[in-house]
């Protein structure tokens, strides 16, 4: 019995050592070099196209008057070419009279010389570009006002005279404006009423510190009664015309006699 075991576990042996033996000695081959590859080309975001530059230009002249119409234009520089701007305009005097929603409007200054400023700014705002573009922009032009009627009266003593001249040189000292004075003599004045006067009341606004060059006196002709009409005129502005109510050569036989007053 032991001798056939002896027998039988060489063999076994023999039989382990002849089976296992590659395992045991098995070397792997060479790592494979992975083959390279291009790297992808980056992305690049479009660059946003600038914000246009927008102004405003006045039409080219000064002078204007008040109720003269005056033009102004947006101009739209730049930005994105494919877009169709949205335009809206805003006056800070006068009326829009013509191209509300477009690139130039026409304005009507009627009463923009009557403001304290004096002038009429135009404001426009366009859209349908990006969201970060504001485009706003103003120009301002001056306007000069109409002649205003300051007062009147008629024929008065020399002392209520020299009064009104006081107050009035008081008024013209605070003001850039000029002043205008017509006179009419009646009907039945004597010869030479209106230039005697005119001439006092001009003296008497010198004599308050009123510069001369600031002082128009107009002869206006004849009316039933005698009148005389103080007009404040901004430089510029054209003077008043006289409105006499009877033709001159309907004066006659008038007196000789130098008015009673100055």
């Amino acid at each position: 019995m032991r001798k056939a075991i002896f027998v039988v576990m060489p063999v076994l042996l023999a039989t382990h050592l002849f089976v296992y033996p590659a395992a045991a000695q098995f070397t792997p081959g060479p790592t494979p070099t992975p083959t390279p590859r291009a790297s992808p080309t980056p992305s690049h975001e479009p660059k946003p196209i600038p914000c246009p530059r927008v102004a405003v230009q006045a039409q080219a002249g000064r002078g204007i008057r008040d109720g003269q119409p005056i033009t102004f234009m947006a101009n739209i520089a730049g930005g994105d070419p494919k877009v169709q701007p949205t335009i809206v305009w805003n006056v800070s005097a006068g009326v829009i009279t013509d191209g509300h929603y477009s690139r130039r409007i026409i304005v009507d200054t009627t009463g923009a010389g009557e403001t304290y400023d004096r002038e009429i700014k135009a404001e426009v705002w366009v859209g349908g570009y990006a969201p970060e573009c504001m485009l706003q922009a103003t120009a301002a032009v001056k306007i000069i006002p109409a002649p205003r009627k300051f007062g009147d009266f008629g024929e008065l003593p020399a002392e209520t005279v020299t009064f009104h001249m006081k107050t009035l040189a008081k008024y013209l000292s605070e003001s850039p404006d000029n002043l205008f004075v017509i006179g009419y003599a009646g009907r039945n004045s004597e010869r030479g009423f209106t230039a005697k006067w005119l001439a006092r009341m001009r003296s008497e606004l010198t004599a308050e510190g009123i510069p001369a060059r600031r002082i128009g006196i107009i002869d206006g002709g004849f009316r039933e009664e005698p009148l005389f009409d103080f007009w404040i005129v901004a430089i510029g502005a054209q003077p008043p015309r006289p409105t006499p109510t009877i033709d001159r050569r309907q004066i006659v036989n008038r007196g000789t006699r130098p008015p009673s007053g100055p």
